[in-house]
């Protein structure tokens, strides 16, 4: 079988789930006997860089249409998310990570054919259950429709080294640190972090690591000579930092994965982290999930920092979320399509 992946413009600086993207195409090839997947990348200028950096096809377009050319040859289409308009003709599946702006004004809209795309298309792939569920309730997806596929991690913190004394005091950082990752919108909660922060009595720092949105001003009175921002940190010192952390702590209230809790995991890191359907779906009893109260959060950061550990073993836990497993369910997706 021949796929079409398509996704559109991609940052110069891949992160996260475009990392983890990437790791996906990757572990698709990589399987015995199964698809053939071109990846094209589809838009104007930007596109165009993209693929250029990617080593793959541009497909010149404009305001999100794939062109019918895009998938000549192939059998099916993969659209790698909802920024893509569904082609007029063929058969396609489509990615949605979250329907995080349904939920939360601060994100952003679905595009206007966000819910052609999940009506038209053979089926629509997920990362998680709790995706899933949002998928029927707010797009009115059947449940028969919605695959869940599963993810894995976009940093590779096993691997890495632990920072240095030196390399954590050039940076701010006074140990033991506790790390964040992520922006700041509302969804992200950061707001109750910072109130939890002032309720931990040990010394310690706070990192905050995330992109510097207009957001984020709005919690300047809040911080203090505790807490370290770090912008736009690169993957291999994110690997570190995971590697150097006491604890990983996310306030988050809404994710369709939850990557950096899954990466800590990996790194051996300890969680703390809200309790929410997508973080026991990832975690379960490998990560301290607490109520989004500020007293809850820092009493488990407190817990951390003298030394506890939860129940679940967090290397064991991340083990069982890898690529090739994700791809697997992938094939297996475009094979029922096919069939």
């Amino acid at each position: 079988m021949k796929v079409a992946f398509l996704s559109g413009p991609r940052s110069e600086r891949p992160m996260g789930m475009e990392v983890a993207e990437q790791r996906l195409l990757a572990a698709l090839r990589a399987l015995p006997e199964g698809p053939t997947v071109e990846h094209g990348v589809v838009g104007g200028r930007a596109a165009r860089a993209s693929a250029a950096a990617a080593g793959v096809r541009w497909i010149p377009s404009r305001g999100g249409v794939t062109p019918g050319y895009a998938a000549r040859g192939a059998d099916l289409v993969h659209l790698a998310g909802l920024e893509l308009r569904p082609p007029r003709r063929g058969r396609f599946v489509v990615t949605v990570h979250d329907l995080a702006p349904l939920r939360f004004r601060d994100e952003g809209s679905l595009p206007p054919w966000a819910a052609e795309s999940v009506e038209r298309a053979e089926l629509v792939l997920c990362p998680s259950r709790f995706a899933a569920s949002e998928l029927h309730s707010l797009l009115a997806v059947p449940e028969e429709k919605a695959r869940v596929v599963g993810g894995g991690t976009g940093l590779d913190p096993a691997r890495a080294d632990p920072l240095g004394e030196s390399e954590l005091r050039a940076l701010g950082i006074t140990p033991p640190l506790v790390l964040r990752c992520g922006g700041y919108t509302a969804r992200k909660n950061v707001g109750l972090l910072l109130k939890a922060w002032r309720l931990v009595a040990t010394e310690a720092t706070l990192v905050l690591a995330g992109p510097p949105q207009a957001a984020r001003n709005g919690l300047a009175g809040a911080l203090d000579d505790r807490v370290v921002l770090l912008d736009y940190a690169p993957a291999e010192l994110l690997e570190r930092l995971l590697r150097s952390a006491a604890a990983l702590v996310s306030t988050s209230l809404y994710e369709g994965f939850g990557m950096p809790v899954l990466e800590a995991l990996a790194a051996g890191t300890p969680v703390v982290a809200t309790r929410t359907p997508s973080t026991k779906e990832v975690a379960g009893d490998a990560a301290f999930l607490v109520d989004a109260e500020p007293a809850a959060v820092a009493g488990a950061l407190e817990r951390v920092l003298a030394g506890e550990r939860p129940a679940g073993d967090g290397r064991a836990r991340a083990a069982s979320f890898t690529w090739a497993r994700t791809a697997t369910a992938v094939a297996e997706a475009y094979a029922a399509v096919a069939a």
